[in-house]
């Protein structure tokens, strides 16, 4: 069985005109003067009668609907202030629920303010105390060591200590890690370091 669809085809707008068509002008078709005439007056009565059906529905359209608003007028009015009633009423009601929604959440604010207010207090006070703490400690360790401070009346007894007892920063380090003091303390070498561990 064979199927075949026919369909009208087209070519897309955004194609451009085939090349065997490009130069080829259409003619425009010959009417004479008897049959244009003829054709206009076939047209203009067609647009006049159509012109005074859509007339006539819309009088008719317009006098239903004046019959029925002129009846449902009253009855119209009186719902629409009832509606009105109850959405005023509604609102109210919406209204009050809000504002009571609305106070519960800024006294939750507020309290949540309140306590973020005190606990930063505290933590301002705490670190005060501490810094007070540190300093007082750093005041007193000064003053303890304020007794070791060389002054203008102990300069003369600094200097003959010093002089007397002279201090060597100086020293070594070997492999193994040991420290020797001085700079001129002897490093022994390896070899006196096995008669060292021998005679041990």
């Amino acid at each position: 069985m064979l199927l075949q669809c026919a369909e009208a085809h087209r070519k897309p707008r955004w194609l451009p005109v085939a090349k065997s068509k490009i130069y080829r002008i259409p003619k425009r078709p010959v009417v004479s003067e008897e049959e244009r005439i003829e054709l206009l007056r076939i047209n203009n009565n067609y647009k006049t009668q159509m012109r005074a059906i859509r007339r006539f529905y819309h009088e008719e359209m317009i006098k239903e609907r004046s019959t029925l608003e002129s009846a449902s007028s009253e009855m119209s009015l009186r719902l629409e202030a009832e509606e009105w009633e109850r959405c005023v009423q509604l609102n109210d009601k919406w209204n009050a629920q809000v504002a009571a929604e609305r106070e519960e959440r800024r006294k939750k604010e507020f309290e949540k303010m309140e306590e973020y207010a005190l606990a930063r207090i505290e933590a301002k006070d705490k670190e005060l105390k501490e810094k007070i703490a540190q300093a007082s400690e750093r005041i007193r360790r000064q003053k303890e060591l304020s007794t070791t401070f060389i002054t203008p009346e102990t300069l003369d007894e600094a200097i003959d200590h010093a002089l007397a007892n002279p201090t060597d920063y100086n020293f070594a380090i070997d492999l193994e890690g040991q420290q020797y003091l001085g700079r001129d303390t002897p490093i022994p070498s390896k070899e006196q370091k096995r008669k060292a561990a021998g005679n041990n």
